[in-house]
């Protein structure tokens, strides 16, 4: 799926409607208190235009500024174009009918729902014509003169969230019966609308019996949209060859393009995305506490994972009979068996981060702030990332009583090597009174900057640095964020687990997410990210790869959590280290290839915005 700017404009426009008419493209919008239709092959509308009429049912113009939602239908070779038009306080569905797309005029008012509804084209069942319409549910409006209509009293497929409205938008006469697509708008929390595509396919010969609906979204509307600054709104789709282009308002002053790929799913009416797994290793856990060290004789959880001269390395978090969390050390040759395991903590912070004082730990294990793991405080959830001649480890550093924050250290790759854990200083990257977690350090620059992913509830944000040596006094900003996605599976919260992986087709993040439908426990989940421009998420699973099932999963210090901090590609196959329930570490596997290859089908949006004046 593409998006593309296709009208930017100096003056205020205002997208209507859109129509497909043999191999051209007609998109319908106001300017001022005008109507017109840009035609074109292309998504070029930018270079020419006419002036559309639309007149009343007594032959007088209607005002563009009191119309919305074009739907245009043709039924022998007439056009047939619903619209709904604000009458005071309300919006009210009127029937217009052309023969040229240029004038139409009204024939009458269909409903006072103020909903938009679509005609189903060259369709009638006996001897009615039918409208499907949405607002809290799909129904059918029907008439067997164009002037009297009447809405079937039974809703025909009811929505499944509160705060949400569906948007009919187009009809599709397949084999199979009538193809309805339609928007679905939830009203988030913050007031702000998220909008999916969807699709149902009702019979042929009883066009009130649904036959199969998507039961996922055929696509959702990206979280970077967020980060726009303005929410773009649907106002029309076409369709064309095997492509379904959905148009867009963004601001008042651009109209965008998206191209939808999944419209063959609908058709076929085959699972909407290809199933994306993670094998978990049969002889899990891989590494648990160790009754006999102190430091880690309750839990070793949330590993770091790097690959290096040949051997997988894991720096975990260790929890002991004080509580307190540090961080231990093992390596493998096989990625499986951990031959090499640390005596004693290889990284504890020795000094207040920032600062030189000691850090002074609290017991307070009913904090706010406290995990699963250990409430006293310490340093948790390790990620490491080489770059150069250093391996950089991120990690949260927690107080026992304040938010946690983000530190960062380092070490030099020969020290790392000879495990000679002479860490430098660290130093605290996110801002004071956050809790700010799951932070992660890209392996290369991108245009000349190192990236920084973290987490501030819900959000997985994105920072761009010039340097990787902080002050103390200067903190990440969170310009860019990937957010939850309300119909999902990750619909609370995100965080990033894994640092990301070059792969041919991007970036491959590994992340974690909880669904506020399951708000218990940590599942994994995987994106692809643009190689150039990492805040574009190019494929993102619409189901999560591994969910917390086994007993080692659950039978811990909290709960079903499956907590990835490490991911390498070994031997072809792509390795996920994570924490099982807070206590033990455990991997699993997917064979590299044929895991992008699937993730690629779980496409979703990038907003290329390019103006035509």
């Amino acid at each position: 799926m593409t998006t593309r700017g296709i009208i930017k404009d100096s003056h205020h426009i205002r997208g209507l409607g859109a129509y497909s008419l043999q191999n051209q493209k007609l998109l319908f919008f106001s300017s001022g208190k005008s109507i017109y239709c840009s035609r074109n092959i292309h998504l070029d509308f930018g270079r020419g235009k006419d002036e559309v009429k639309l007149l009343d049912s007594l032959g007088k113009a209607v005002s563009a500024e009191a119309i919305s939602s074009f739907r245009i239908s043709a039924q022998g070779g007439v056009y047939f174009l619903t619209y709904l038009r604000k009458n005071r306080h309300k919006s009210d569905l009127y029937l217009a009918k052309s023969a040229d797309l240029i004038t139409f005029k009204t024939i009458g008012k269909v409903s006072p729902d103020g909903t938009a509804a679509v005609m189903v084209a060259d369709y009638r069942f006996r001897g009615h014509f039918l409208l499907y319409a949405g607002g809290d549910g799909l129904r059918i409006i029907f008439s067997n003169n164009l002037i009297d209509w009447k809405t079937y009293s039974r809703i025909l497929l009811p929505v499944n969230f509160s705060r949400t409205t569906f948007e009919t938008v187009l009809t599709e006469k397949v084999k199979e019966g009538v193809l309805l697509y339609f928007f679905q708008k939830i009203i988030q929390f913050d007031g702000r609308p998220f909008y999916s595509l969807q699709a149902a396919i009702f019979n042929p010969d009883n066009p009130s019996k649904l036959v199969w609906h998507s039961e996922n979204s055929l696509w959702e509307e990206p979280g970077e949209w967020q980060d726009m600054g303005v929410a773009p709104v649907p106002f029309g789709a076409i369709l064309v060859g095997e492509e379904l282009i959905s148009f867009w308002q963004a601001g008042q002053k651009e109209i965008l393009a998206v191209t939808h790929k999944q419209k063959h799913r609908a058709v076929s009416r085959k699972k909407s995305f290809p199933t994306i797994l993670l094998d978990k290793f049969r002889d899990n856990p891989i590494l648990k506490p160790v009754s006999g060290h102190f430091w880690e004789s309750k839990a070793v959880f949330n590993p770091a994972a790097l690959y290096d001269r040949n051997r997988i390395h894991l720096i975990y978090r260790a929890v002991g009979n004080d509580d307190m969390s540090v961080l231990g050390y093992a390596s493998s040759a096989d990625g499986i068996n951990f031959d090499r395991r640390s005596e004693e903590p290889i990284y504890r912070p020795p000094r207040h981060p920032g600062g030189k004082r000691k850090l002074k730990y609290k017991s307070v294990p009913l904090s706010a702030y406290s995990s699963g793991g250990g409430g006293y405080g310490g340093c948790e959830d390790p990620r490491l990332t080489r770059i150069g001649r250093k391996i950089y480890m991120t990690y949260v550093a927690y107080d026992g009583f304040g938010p946690p924050r983000v530190a960062l250290t380092s070490i030099a790759t020969s020290d790392f090597r000879d495990r000679n854990w002479q860490w430098q200083d660290p130093v605290i990257i996110s801002p004071p009174n956050v809790v700010d977690k799951n932070c992660t350090i890209f392996p290369e620059k991108i245009n000349g900057k190192y990236v920084i992913m973290h987490r501030i509830f819900p959000h997985i944000l994105i920072d761009f640095v010039d340097s990787l040596d902080f002050d103390g006094s200067s903190f990440l900003k969170g310009e860019y964020r990937i957010s939850p996605r309300p119909t999902s599976w990750d619909s609370r919260k995100v965080g990033a687990g894994a640092p990301p992986i070059k792969t041919e087709y991007g970036w491959l993040l590994i992340y974690h997410a909880v669904d506020d439908r399951d708000p218990g426990r940590y599942k994994m989940g995987a994106m692809l990210l643009d190689l150039n421009d990492p805040t574009k998420v190019l494929a993102r699973t619409h189901e999560p790869i591994l969910e917390p099932e086994e007993p080692y999963e659950n039978e811990g210090l909290k709960y079903g959590v499956a907590y990835p901090c490490g991911a390498v590609v070994f031997n072809d196959n792509l390795h996920v280290y994570y924490g099982g329930a807070d206590m033990v570490i455990c991997m699993a596997t997917a064979s590299v290839k044929p895991f992008l290859n699937d993730l690629l089908e779980h496409q979703t949006g990038i907003l290329h915005p390019i103006s035509f004046n």
